[in-house]
Protein backbone atom coordinates (compact mmCIF):
# COMPACT_ATOMS: atom_id res chain seq x y z
CA UNK A 1 0.00 0.00 0.00
CA UNK A 2 0.95 3.71 -0.61
CA UNK A 3 2.38 5.23 2.17
CA UNK A 4 1.07 8.44 2.25
CA UNK A 5 3.21 11.73 2.72
CA UNK A 6 1.61 15.52 2.21
CA UNK A 7 4.90 16.40 0.46
CA UNK A 8 5.77 13.00 -1.09
CA UNK A 9 5.15 10.22 -2.65
CA UNK A 10 8.10 8.07 -2.00
CA UNK A 11 7.81 4.56 -0.88
CA UNK A 12 10.50 4.75 1.20
CA UNK A 13 9.91 4.04 4.51
CA UNK A 14 13.05 5.54 6.28
CA UNK A 15 12.61 9.42 7.61
CA UNK A 16 13.60 11.64 4.85
CA UNK A 17 15.64 14.74 6.39
CA UNK A 18 14.65 16.71 3.35
CA UNK A 19 10.88 16.05 4.05
CA UNK A 20 11.89 16.60 7.79
CA UNK A 21 13.11 19.89 7.30
CA UNK A 22 10.13 21.05 5.34
CA UNK A 23 7.45 19.32 8.10
CA UNK A 24 9.24 21.49 10.37
CA UNK A 25 9.04 24.51 8.67
CA UNK A 26 5.56 23.72 8.14
CA UNK A 27 4.63 23.80 11.51
CA UNK A 28 6.91 26.52 11.84
CA UNK A 29 4.25 28.26 9.80
CA UNK A 30 0.99 27.25 11.46
CA UNK A 31 2.47 28.07 14.62
CA UNK A 32 3.00 32.00 13.05
CA UNK A 33 -0.96 31.82 11.67
CA UNK A 34 -2.04 30.58 14.77
CA UNK A 35 -0.07 33.63 16.92
CA UNK A 36 -1.42 36.09 14.00
CA UNK A 37 -5.34 34.88 14.45
CA UNK A 38 -5.12 35.33 17.65
CA UNK A 39 -3.88 38.39 18.30
CA UNK A 40 -6.13 40.25 15.34
CA UNK A 41 -9.26 38.22 17.09
CA UNK A 42 -8.66 39.19 20.34
CA UNK A 43 -7.45 42.69 19.51
CA UNK A 44 -10.83 43.01 17.48
CA UNK A 45 -12.93 41.09 19.96
CA UNK A 46 -12.00 39.01 22.90
CA UNK A 47 -13.18 35.79 23.27
CA UNK A 48 -10.68 33.41 25.31
CA UNK A 49 -13.33 30.12 25.47
CA UNK A 50 -13.06 30.73 21.20
CA UNK A 51 -9.14 30.93 21.68
CA UNK A 52 -9.25 27.95 23.79
CA UNK A 53 -10.85 25.63 21.32
CA UNK A 54 -9.25 27.37 18.23
CA UNK A 55 -6.05 26.46 20.05
CA UNK A 56 -6.73 22.69 20.20
CA UNK A 57 -8.40 22.63 16.61
CA UNK A 58 -5.43 24.18 15.42
CA UNK A 59 -2.55 21.86 17.56
CA UNK A 60 -5.04 19.17 16.22
CA UNK A 61 -4.49 20.18 12.51
CA UNK A 62 -0.54 20.74 12.78
CA UNK A 63 -0.16 17.19 14.65
CA UNK A 64 -2.20 15.39 11.66
CA UNK A 65 0.17 17.02 9.54
CA UNK A 66 3.36 15.95 10.95
CA UNK A 67 2.17 11.81 11.28
CA UNK A 68 0.16 12.04 7.81
CA UNK A 69 1.93 9.59 7.07
CA UNK A 70 1.56 7.00 9.55
CA UNK A 71 -2.12 8.06 10.54
CA UNK A 72 -3.61 8.39 7.21
CA UNK A 73 -1.71 5.25 4.93
CA UNK A 74 -3.18 5.26 1.98
CA UNK A 75 -6.04 7.50 2.38
CA UNK A 76 -5.19 10.50 0.99
CA UNK A 77 -8.72 11.93 1.19
CA UNK A 78 -9.31 11.47 4.84
CA UNK A 79 -6.54 13.35 5.31
CA UNK A 80 -7.72 16.37 3.48
CA UNK A 81 -11.42 16.31 4.31
CA UNK A 82 -10.21 16.21 8.25
CA UNK A 83 -7.77 19.10 7.86
CA UNK A 84 -9.94 21.50 5.57
CA UNK A 85 -12.88 20.79 8.09
CA UNK A 86 -10.49 22.23 11.33
CA UNK A 87 -9.43 25.00 9.12
CA UNK A 88 -12.97 25.77 8.08
CA UNK A 89 -14.63 25.17 12.10
CA UNK A 90 -11.36 27.52 13.43
CA UNK A 91 -12.45 30.41 10.79
CA UNK A 92 -15.73 29.96 12.62
CA UNK A 93 -14.36 29.77 15.83
CA UNK A 94 -12.35 33.16 15.30
CA UNK A 95 -13.96 35.28 12.28
CA UNK A 96 -11.89 38.53 13.13
CA UNK A 97 -8.74 35.89 12.85
CA UNK A 98 -9.93 33.88 9.98
CA UNK A 99 -8.53 35.79 6.80
CA UNK A 100 -5.15 34.67 8.67
CA UNK A 101 -6.61 31.17 9.09
CA UNK A 102 -7.80 30.53 5.51
CA UNK A 103 -5.17 32.77 3.37
CA UNK A 104 -2.15 31.09 5.62
CA UNK A 105 -2.95 27.69 5.82
CA UNK A 106 -5.98 26.53 3.19
CA UNK A 107 -3.18 27.29 -0.04
CA UNK A 108 -0.92 25.42 1.66
CA UNK A 109 -2.90 21.96 1.64
CA UNK A 110 -3.98 22.93 -1.55
CA UNK A 111 -0.50 22.85 -2.82
CA UNK A 112 -0.15 19.12 -0.98
CA UNK A 113 -3.43 17.72 -2.43
CA UNK A 114 -1.48 18.61 -6.34
CA UNK A 115 1.39 16.93 -5.17
CA UNK A 116 -0.52 13.72 -3.54
CA UNK A 117 -3.44 13.38 -5.05
CA UNK A 118 -2.74 11.08 -8.10
CA UNK A 119 -5.70 12.06 -10.04
CA UNK A 120 -5.47 15.72 -11.53
CA UNK A 121 -9.20 15.57 -11.52
CA UNK A 122 -9.32 14.88 -7.25
CA UNK A 123 -6.97 17.73 -7.08
CA UNK A 124 -9.20 20.51 -9.32
CA UNK A 125 -12.17 19.07 -7.40
CA UNK A 126 -10.94 19.74 -4.18
CA UNK A 127 -9.04 23.02 -5.17
CA UNK A 128 -12.84 24.06 -6.34
CA UNK A 129 -14.90 23.16 -3.08
CA UNK A 130 -12.20 24.62 -0.86
CA UNK A 131 -12.36 27.99 -2.59
CA UNK A 132 -15.87 27.47 -2.88
CA UNK A 133 -15.93 27.14 1.10
CA UNK A 134 -13.07 30.22 1.44
CA UNK A 135 -15.52 32.30 -0.33
CA UNK A 136 -18.70 31.17 1.85
CA UNK A 137 -16.49 32.10 4.97
CA UNK A 138 -15.05 34.75 3.94
CA UNK A 139 -19.07 36.32 3.46
CA UNK A 140 -20.24 35.23 6.54
CA UNK A 141 -17.35 36.72 8.26
CA UNK A 142 -16.56 39.91 6.40
CA UNK A 143 -19.87 40.41 4.06
CA UNK A 144 -20.14 39.30 0.70
CA UNK A 145 -18.66 43.06 -0.23
CA UNK A 146 -15.65 42.26 1.20
CA UNK A 147 -14.74 39.29 -1.65
CA UNK A 148 -13.26 40.94 -3.85
CA UNK A 149 -10.10 42.11 -1.29
CA UNK A 150 -9.78 38.64 0.01
CA UNK A 151 -10.33 37.10 -3.32
CA UNK A 152 -6.65 38.17 -5.19
CA UNK A 153 -5.02 37.88 -1.78
CA UNK A 154 -6.13 34.08 -1.81
CA UNK A 155 -4.83 33.61 -5.31
CA UNK A 156 -1.53 35.34 -4.71
CA UNK A 157 -0.67 33.48 -1.24
CA UNK A 158 -1.99 30.16 -3.48
CA UNK A 159 0.30 30.53 -6.50
CA UNK A 160 3.13 31.15 -4.25
CA UNK A 161 2.82 28.39 -2.19
CA UNK A 162 2.16 25.70 -5.14
CA UNK A 163 5.36 27.32 -6.65
CA UNK A 164 7.36 26.67 -4.15
CA UNK A 165 5.56 23.24 -3.00
CA UNK A 166 5.87 21.98 -6.84
CA UNK A 167 9.74 23.17 -6.98
CA UNK A 168 10.14 21.45 -3.60
CA UNK A 169 8.99 18.24 -4.57
CA UNK A 170 10.49 18.04 -7.87
CA UNK A 171 13.96 18.61 -5.27
CA UNK A 172 13.12 15.79 -3.44
CA UNK A 173 12.08 13.47 -6.31
CA UNK A 174 15.67 14.04 -7.91
CA UNK A 175 17.78 13.33 -4.56
CA UNK A 176 15.37 9.93 -4.12
CA UNK A 177 16.35 9.20 -7.71
CA UNK A 178 19.83 9.83 -7.48
CA UNK A 179 19.83 8.04 -4.41
CA UNK A 180 18.30 4.94 -6.14
CA UNK A 181 20.72 5.34 -9.31
CA UNK A 182 23.47 5.80 -6.36
CA UNK A 183 22.35 1.75 -4.78
CA UNK A 184 22.03 0.53 -8.24
CA UNK A 185 25.46 1.66 -8.59
CA UNK A 186 26.64 0.34 -5.82
CA UNK A 187 25.01 -3.13 -6.16
CA UNK A 188 26.21 -3.29 -9.65
CA UNK A 189 29.93 -2.38 -8.62
CA UNK A 190 29.58 -4.83 -5.47
CA UNK A 191 28.33 -7.69 -8.38
CA UNK A 192 31.85 -6.52 -10.10
CA UNK A 193 33.78 -7.34 -7.16
CA UNK A 194 32.21 -10.65 -6.82
CA UNK A 195 32.48 -11.45 -10.70
CA UNK A 196 35.82 -10.69 -10.47
CA UNK A 197 37.06 -12.67 -7.76
CA UNK A 198 34.94 -15.68 -8.80
CA UNK A 199 37.39 -15.05 -12.02
CA UNK A 200 40.16 -15.28 -10.57
CA UNK A 201 39.27 -18.18 -8.50
CA UNK A 202 38.74 -19.55 -12.17
CA UNK A 203 42.12 -18.75 -13.58
CA UNK A 204 43.39 -20.69 -10.14
CA UNK A 205 41.59 -23.14 -11.45
CA UNK A 206 42.90 -23.02 -14.96
CA UNK A 207 46.45 -22.55 -13.55
CA UNK A 208 46.13 -25.67 -10.76
CA UNK A 209 45.00 -27.87 -14.25
CA UNK A 210 47.80 -26.79 -16.70
CA UNK A 211 50.61 -27.29 -13.80
CA UNK A 212 49.57 -31.26 -13.43
CA UNK A 213 48.82 -31.63 -16.45
CA UNK A 214 52.16 -30.59 -17.70
CA UNK A 215 53.83 -32.01 -14.80
CA UNK A 216 51.91 -35.60 -15.24
CA UNK A 217 53.02 -35.01 -19.28
CA UNK A 218 56.53 -34.80 -18.46
CA UNK A 219 56.64 -37.77 -15.77
CA UNK A 220 54.91 -40.12 -18.53
CA UNK A 221 57.18 -39.61 -20.81
CA UNK A 222 60.11 -40.07 -18.75
CA UNK A 223 59.06 -43.08 -17.44
CA UNK A 224 58.33 -44.59 -20.99
CA UNK A 225 61.42 -43.67 -21.88
CA UNK A 226 63.01 -45.71 -18.20
CA UNK A 227 61.15 -48.52 -19.82
CA UNK A 228 62.65 -48.33 -23.19
CA UNK A 229 66.01 -48.21 -21.26
CA UNK A 230 65.47 -50.87 -18.76
CA UNK A 231 64.32 -53.63 -21.91
CA UNK A 232 67.82 -52.47 -23.45
CA UNK A 233 69.50 -53.07 -20.11
CA UNK A 234 70.99 -49.61 -20.09
CA UNK A 235 70.21 -49.58 -15.66
CA UNK A 236 72.80 -46.29 -15.64
CA UNK A 237 70.46 -44.29 -17.70
CA UNK A 238 67.35 -45.71 -16.51
CA UNK A 239 68.77 -44.46 -12.96
CA UNK A 240 69.45 -41.28 -14.08
CA UNK A 241 66.24 -40.54 -15.70
CA UNK A 242 64.18 -42.02 -12.37
CA UNK A 243 66.27 -39.18 -10.39
CA UNK A 244 65.14 -36.60 -12.51
CA UNK A 245 61.79 -37.71 -12.81
CA UNK A 246 61.44 -38.00 -9.20
CA UNK A 247 62.68 -34.26 -9.04
CA UNK A 248 60.13 -33.20 -11.48
CA UNK A 249 57.36 -34.96 -9.30
CA UNK A 250 58.34 -32.90 -6.17
CA UNK A 251 58.06 -29.41 -8.61
CA UNK A 252 54.77 -30.61 -10.06
CA UNK A 253 53.66 -31.44 -6.52
CA UNK A 254 54.98 -27.95 -5.14
CA UNK A 255 53.63 -25.93 -7.48
CA UNK A 256 49.79 -27.52 -7.37
CA UNK A 257 49.84 -26.55 -3.62
CA UNK A 258 50.83 -23.27 -4.68
CA UNK A 259 47.49 -22.77 -6.35
CA UNK A 260 45.72 -24.99 -4.22
CA UNK A 261 46.94 -22.43 -1.78
CA UNK A 262 45.63 -19.28 -3.66
CA UNK A 263 42.07 -21.00 -4.22
CA UNK A 264 42.00 -21.77 -0.19
CA UNK A 265 43.51 -18.09 0.41
CA UNK A 266 39.55 -15.93 1.68
CA UNK A 267 40.10 -12.99 3.70
CA UNK A 268 37.61 -13.05 7.13
CA UNK A 269 36.68 -9.54 8.44
CA UNK A 270 39.18 -9.71 11.33
CA UNK A 271 42.22 -10.93 8.96
CA UNK A 272 46.03 -9.80 9.95
CA UNK A 273 47.13 -8.04 6.79
CA UNK A 274 50.61 -7.72 8.37
CA UNK A 275 50.43 -11.37 9.33
CA UNK A 276 49.55 -12.58 5.92
CA UNK A 277 52.00 -10.61 4.37
CA UNK A 278 54.76 -11.92 7.14
CA UNK A 279 53.42 -15.40 6.21
CA UNK A 280 53.87 -14.94 2.19
CA UNK A 281 57.38 -14.39 3.16
CA UNK A 282 58.33 -17.05 5.18
CA UNK A 283 57.01 -18.95 2.22
CA UNK A 284 59.70 -17.32 -0.12
CA UNK A 285 62.71 -17.37 1.86
CA UNK A 286 62.13 -21.59 2.83
CA UNK A 287 61.38 -22.49 -1.11
CA UNK A 288 64.50 -19.75 -2.31
CA UNK A 289 66.26 -19.36 1.01
CA UNK A 290 66.62 -15.63 -0.11
CA UNK A 291 66.54 -13.58 3.07
CA UNK A 292 64.01 -10.64 2.65
CA UNK A 293 64.06 -7.49 4.18
CA UNK A 294 61.32 -6.03 5.37
CA UNK A 295 59.66 -2.98 6.66
CA UNK A 296 55.57 -3.64 7.30
CA UNK A 297 53.47 -1.25 9.38
CA UNK A 298 50.78 -2.39 11.09
CA UNK A 299 47.51 -1.51 8.58
CA UNK A 300 43.96 -0.48 10.33
CA UNK A 301 40.77 -0.06 8.82
CA UNK A 302 41.52 -2.53 5.79
CA UNK A 303 38.45 -3.44 3.80
CA UNK A 304 38.52 -7.07 2.92
CA UNK A 305 38.50 -6.71 -1.15
CA UNK A 306 41.97 -4.49 -0.50
CA UNK A 307 43.22 -6.74 1.68
CA UNK A 308 42.79 -10.00 -0.29
CA UNK A 309 44.13 -8.07 -3.71
CA UNK A 310 47.33 -6.33 -1.26
CA UNK A 311 47.92 -10.15 -0.48
CA UNK A 312 47.82 -11.29 -3.97
CA UNK A 313 50.06 -8.68 -5.07
CA UNK A 314 52.65 -9.43 -2.49
CA UNK A 315 52.59 -13.14 -3.29
CA UNK A 316 52.56 -12.28 -6.90
CA UNK A 317 55.14 -10.28 -6.60
CA UNK A 318 57.15 -12.77 -4.68
CA UNK A 319 56.43 -15.26 -7.32
CA UNK A 320 57.99 -13.40 -10.15
CA UNK A 321 60.84 -12.46 -8.50
CA UNK A 322 61.70 -16.19 -7.60
CA UNK A 323 60.89 -17.18 -11.48
CA UNK A 324 62.38 -14.94 -13.17
CA UNK A 325 64.94 -12.18 -11.74
CA UNK A 326 68.03 -14.50 -10.01
CA UNK A 327 67.82 -11.96 -7.53
CA UNK A 328 70.22 -12.92 -3.81
CA UNK A 329 68.36 -9.91 -2.24
CA UNK A 330 64.63 -8.65 -1.83
CA UNK A 331 62.97 -5.65 0.13
CA UNK A 332 59.50 -4.76 0.82
CA UNK A 333 57.96 -1.87 2.34
CA UNK A 334 54.61 -0.92 3.29
CA UNK A 335 52.79 1.16 5.30
CA UNK A 336 50.08 2.94 5.10
CA UNK A 337 48.99 7.18 4.76
CA UNK A 338 46.03 8.92 3.68
CA UNK A 339 43.48 6.38 3.26
CA UNK A 340 46.27 4.72 0.68
CA UNK A 341 48.46 1.34 1.20
CA UNK A 342 51.54 1.79 0.17
CA UNK A 343 53.43 -1.66 -1.09
CA UNK A 344 57.40 -1.08 -2.70
CA UNK A 345 58.95 -4.40 -3.97
CA UNK A 346 62.65 -4.37 -5.15
CA UNK A 347 64.71 -6.66 -6.11
CA UNK A 348 68.65 -7.21 -7.11
CA UNK A 349 68.23 -9.40 -10.50
CA UNK A 350 68.60 -9.15 -13.77
CA UNK A 351 65.96 -6.48 -14.67
CA UNK A 352 64.42 -5.94 -17.94
CA UNK A 353 63.32 -3.23 -20.04
CA UNK A 354 59.63 -2.27 -18.91
CA UNK A 355 58.76 -1.57 -22.96
CA UNK A 356 58.62 -5.07 -23.18
CA UNK A 357 56.38 -6.07 -20.85
CA UNK A 358 53.45 -8.17 -22.11
CA UNK A 359 55.46 -8.35 -25.14
CA UNK A 360 57.90 -11.45 -24.02
CA UNK A 361 57.92 -14.95 -22.34
CA UNK A 362 57.84 -14.27 -18.13
CA UNK A 363 56.69 -11.04 -18.02
CA UNK A 364 52.76 -11.90 -17.62
CA UNK A 365 52.64 -12.04 -14.28
CA UNK A 366 53.59 -8.34 -14.51
CA UNK A 367 50.11 -7.56 -16.67
CA UNK A 368 48.24 -9.72 -13.55
CA UNK A 369 49.68 -7.64 -11.28
CA UNK A 370 48.93 -4.47 -13.39
CA UNK A 371 44.97 -5.80 -14.07
CA UNK A 372 44.70 -6.37 -10.21
CA UNK A 373 45.74 -3.02 -8.91
CA UNK A 374 43.60 -1.32 -11.45
CA UNK A 375 40.53 -3.37 -10.45
CA UNK A 376 40.86 -1.44 -6.61
CA UNK A 377 41.50 1.73 -8.46
CA UNK A 378 45.36 1.51 -7.57
CA UNK A 379 48.25 2.48 -9.33
CA UNK A 380 51.50 0.90 -9.85
CA UNK A 381 54.72 1.53 -11.25
CA UNK A 382 57.51 -0.59 -12.59
CA UNK A 383 60.79 0.64 -12.40
CA UNK A 384 63.24 -1.94 -14.22
CA UNK A 385 66.62 -1.51 -16.06
CA UNK A 386 68.44 -5.02 -17.67
CA UNK A 387 71.23 -6.07 -14.84
CA UNK A 388 70.09 -3.74 -12.30
CA UNK A 389 66.83 -5.12 -10.66
CA UNK A 390 63.43 -4.15 -10.59
CA UNK A 391 61.47 -2.49 -8.19
CA UNK A 392 57.42 -2.49 -8.08
CA UNK A 393 55.73 0.68 -6.44
CA UNK A 394 51.85 -0.04 -5.55
CA UNK A 395 49.20 2.11 -3.95
CA UNK A 396 45.71 1.05 -3.82
CA UNK A 397 42.64 2.86 -1.47
CA UNK A 398 42.23 0.56 2.01
CA UNK A 399 38.51 1.59 1.86
CA UNK A 400 36.39 -0.50 -1.28
CA UNK A 401 34.03 -2.13 0.91
CA UNK A 402 33.73 -5.45 2.53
Amino acid sequence: MERFNPLSKSLDNEPNEGILLSQLSTIFWILLVYIGAVVLQNIQQPTFLSSLIFSLILGSHAVLYFFSSSMFLGKAWYYFFVQASLLFISAFLLPKGSPVVLIGLLPVLIAQSIIVLSSKLKAILFFIVSYGLYCVAMAINYGASELPMFIPIFFVILLIIIVYTVSYNRQVRARERMEFYLQQLEMAYQKVEELTLLNERQRMARDLHDTLAQGLAGLIMQLEAVSIHINNGNVARSNEIIHHAMQQARKTLKGARTVIDNLRTEVSEDADFQGAVLKEIKKFEEITGIHVEKEIDQVYSFSNLSMEYGIYIIRESLNNIMKHSRADQVRIKIKSKDGQLYMEVTDNGIGFSTKNVGKQTGKYGLIGLQERVRLVRGKITIESIPGKGTKLIITVPMEQGA
